[in-house]
């Protein structure tokens, strides 16, 4: 056992938190696998439904009687955008869909729609026993915070920079996750659009006169040597994703686990594939895309999504988004047991050896 703040807060023995991967990656069986090992497993719900919000929290809390998270997208619903305001996007995409022989008038006939509304999601949570509710790409509004709290949920939001951070801190969370820019997936900026940002390590040294509450830093982190090494520079728990994404449980598809280990290609951050910037593993779509227009998040999610199906029955990977964090070379296969077994007792070597 390793105590910190964060560790008492959340009732765990060691701080280590499972990272939410969205599109099926932080399965039930992976979250409730590391908890019952006395880390913080983290279930991925922020494109779900208030009735798949409930199945997931059930199958997870089936397998384990340890505290696990919930993650929500705060994204706050807006307007959806109209055919005009996406035409630029529209026309971009258009030669790649005719490169991948797609009738591209499926571009102006894609129905776009917003995320399942978080109220609904909030509601499906407060009506389980999972303790613990995290939120990424922005602060849900103060009323959600309180009824989450006065339904005994501890809330917890992510930042990039510590100006949000602060936010975070000045709107009763009760921890903060600092992502840095060398995370994989999705930058959850919400002051900004996260194309820029300071490392893990910067970001940590920052917050150390800044923030009270406990920090949770994410972000290029693959071992217990490295978690050994920001809870010793002040973090009082480390989340990881790109690591649990080489095990089983992940249930990553075959393709995108061979991209995670051949290791050809550095990263990049992209926003191609969603709208918003994600690091990827660097690829030709990504590239050509660069500079062109690109549909709001998450309407350019559902603008590429033919693009993305017809690739993969093509096995055209080059137009598929492979999430990834910098230091995706240092993952390795295995199981999530396997993995979290390992990470707590290089932890335990490395902090005895400190």
């Amino acid at each position: 056992m390793l105590t910190t703040s964060f560790t008492k807060l959340v009732g765990v023995q060691w701080p280590i938190v499972q990272a939410p991967m969205i599109g099926g990656y932080s399965s039930p069986e992976m979250v409730a696998i590391v908890s019952n090992l006395g880390c913080l497993g983290t279930l991925a719900l922020g494109n779900l439904s208030a009735e798949q919000i409930t199945q997931q929290c059930e199958q997870a809390l089936a397998l384990t009687d340890k505290p696990i998270a919930a993650n929500l997208f705060a994204r706050v619903n807006q307007d959806l955008p109209n055919r005009t305001n996406c035409m630029p996007g529209i026309k971009a995409l258009q030669r790649h869909y005719q490169q991948l022989d797609i009738d591209d008038s499926e571009l102006l006939n894609q129905p776009l729609t917003d995320f399942p509304d978080l109220d609904l999601q909030v509601e499906a949570i407060i009506n389980t026993v999972v303790p613990i509710v995290s939120f990424t790409f922005g602060l849900p509004n103060a009323d959600i915070v309180k009824k989450l709290k006065q339904n005994g949920k501890i809330v917890i939001a992510t930042a990039t920079t510590i100006e949000e951070a602060k936010q975070i801190q000045n709107n009763d969370f009760d921890a903060v996750i600092l992502q840095g820019i060398e995370a994989g997936g999705h930058r959850a900026s919400f002051l900004s659009d996260g194309n820029r940002g300071p490392t893990s390590q910067s970001l940590l040294k920052q917050a150390q006169q800044a923030i009270s509450i406990p920090i949770i830093i994410t972000g290029g982190i693959m071992n217990g040597q490295h978690i050994a090494q920001h809870i010793s520079n002040g973090a009082q728990a480390c989340q990881l994703g790109t690591a649990f994404l080489f095990t089983d449980e992940s249930k990553v598809e075959p393709f995108y686990l061979d991209a995670l280990l051949q290791q050809q290609n550095e990263t990049c951050l992209s926003k191609a594939f969603t709208g918003k910037y994600a690091r990827i593993i660097k690829n030709k779509f990504a590239q050509d895309m660069a500079n062109e227009a690109i549909a709001e998040f998450p309407y350019q999610a559902q603008l590429t999504s033919s693009l993305r199906s017809k690739a993969t029955t093509l096995a055209r990977y080059e137009y598929l988004p492979f999430w990834a964090g910098q230091s995706y070379a240092l993952g390795c296969r295995q199981t999530a047991e396997m993995l979290t077994i390992m990470l707590i007792k290089d932890l335990q070597n490395s902090m005895t050896i400190r």
